[in-house]
């Protein structure tokens, strides 16, 4: 039977890949959700996985979404790693390893980051693996929870069954199996940041109105702009966009969205994309280092958003929101953040060799110049990042400008529902009589 060894991390993944690399040890490398994927990069040049920094993506994961910091008074664990050391009576070579870990890797870990380093180094020769998983979990971004740490070695049993090699029997007395854990919801329909499904890319390739686009553009300026839930569902006040909660029997928990005008018109967040969902959103606002404007520029993003809706200009909304959604994702404070992001992805570009990522860096170029393009003809970012100003008092006077803002953008919103409102009624009117 196949043995599996866990061993826990504390500290980034430089040292754990130093020391599975060094001296040129390694005699493979798989990846899961790197920037090379098993799966998604299947039939490229195997070659490009050589250019894989696994550690750095890890730490720079985990670092975003607050991972690395400690939990209840413990030491976080960073990345949980894991020996697969195969029986030597079955006589198992590395591609059959390999087949192996994949399935219990996808099986168990296919929302996070893994590295698998293969090695033979034993007295045996016997190859086996050693699985690294970062301990965030790409979906929701919370850290990984392992519940039955016996149950990872259970199933590597059953898979090692099912591919004809000796294993433990994992038989389990009658009325235990099938049980899921309620802790753990099930998997998103999808993990794409922002979905837009076939209808929906019909009706934007063609030009034409999408409310489910509407709604989504309203809620990526909120979700930018917001620090907490209660700035998150004022602001969406503002942006005319109603909020309830799902059906208690849904499998997921996740808000619902609708047009304070086209009420009967509803779409839950995750529908919208992984970022949109109350998971990932909660999850957002515990974060401290999530990416925020500074108060200025956030002030004119929402002065712009709110025009925007009062106008009913879906174009310019459309802009703003692809423009914040840039920022975000690539942590854009300055006008001079712009350039040194798009030069660092030139230089990747100049060095790919691969057509498809290539093409995948000139794509990023062109929506980092858009963005900076909109950004700056608009004045929506400064030409230098204060961030101490951010951390200092932007955060508090900027959780309750929302709140007291009476006039200007606001008060022509509310103006125009209530004047929507009671036009609706004058025309209910005169069809009754």
């Amino acid at each position: 039977m196949p043995m599996l060894k866990a061993i826990n991390g504390h500290t980034g993944c430089s040292r754990i890949e130093d020391y599975l690399e060094k001296n040129g040890r390694a005699l493979m490398r798989d990846f899961f959700n790197l920037s090379w994927d098993e799966v998604e990069d299947k039939g490229l040049d195997t070659a490009l996985k050589n250019e894989v920094e696994w550690a750095l993506e890890m730490d720079a994961l985990r670092h975003d979404y607050g991972n690395d910091t400690p939990w209840k008074g413990q030491r976080a664990i960073t990345f949980r790693h894991y020996v697969i050391s195969p029986d030597p009576s079955d006589s198992i070579g590395l591609e059959g390893l390999r087949e192996l870990t994949h399935a219990w890797v996808k099986k168990h870990f296919s929302d996070y980051q893994v590295a698998v380093i293969y090695h033979d180094d034993n007295k045996q020769r016997i190859p086996h693996a050693h699985v690294v998983v970062n301990n965030t979990n790409l979906a929701t971004g919370r850290r990984l929870h392992i519940p039955n740490a016996l149950d990872m070695n259970r199933s590597l049993q059953e898979i090692a069954k099912e591919k004809g090699l000796s294993a433990f029997s994992n038989e389990m007395p009658k009325g235990r199996m099938g049980q899921s854990d309620p802790r753990n919801p099930p998997r998103p329909q999808t993990r794409q940041a922002i979905y837009i499904n076939h209808s929906e890319r019909g009706l934007l390739d063609a030009g034409a109105y999408s409310w489910v686009s509407d709604i989504r553009n309203r809620v990526s300026v909120a979700k930018v702009l917001s620090r907490n839930e209660g700035e998150f569902m004022r602001i969406l006040e503002l942006m005319e966009v109603e909020v309830s909660e799902n059906s208690a029997h849904a499998p997921r928990e996740d808000w619902i969205f609708s047009l304070a005008d086209q009420r009967s018109k509803k779409v839950s967040g995750e529908r919208l994309g992984m970022t949109f969902g109350k998971i990932a959103l909660t999850e957002r606002f515990e974060r401290i280092g999530s990416y925020h404007p500074d108060v200025a520029s956030s002030r004119a993003i929402l002065s712009m958003a709110t025009d925007a809706v009062e106008l009913n200009d879906i174009a310019e909304l459309g802009s703003l929101a692809k423009t914040v959604e840039t920022n975000a994702r690539y942590s854009i404070g300055s006008s001079a953040d712009y350039g040194r992001r798009i030069e660092a992805l030139q230089r990747r570009m100049d060095r790919e060799e691969e057509p498809r990522a290539a093409s995948k860096c000139a794509e990023r170029i062109e929506e980092l110049e858009s963005a900076m393009e909109y950004a700056t003809e608009r004045g929506l970012i400064p030409e230098r990042t204060a961030r101490n100003a951010i951390r200092n008092g932007g955060a508090e006077r900027w959780q309750y400008e929302p709140r007291s803002r009476q006039n200007g953008s606001q008060r022509a919103v509310q103006s125009a529902s209530a004047a929507r409102q009671r036009e609706r009624e004058r025309q209910q009117g005169g069809r009754s009589r």
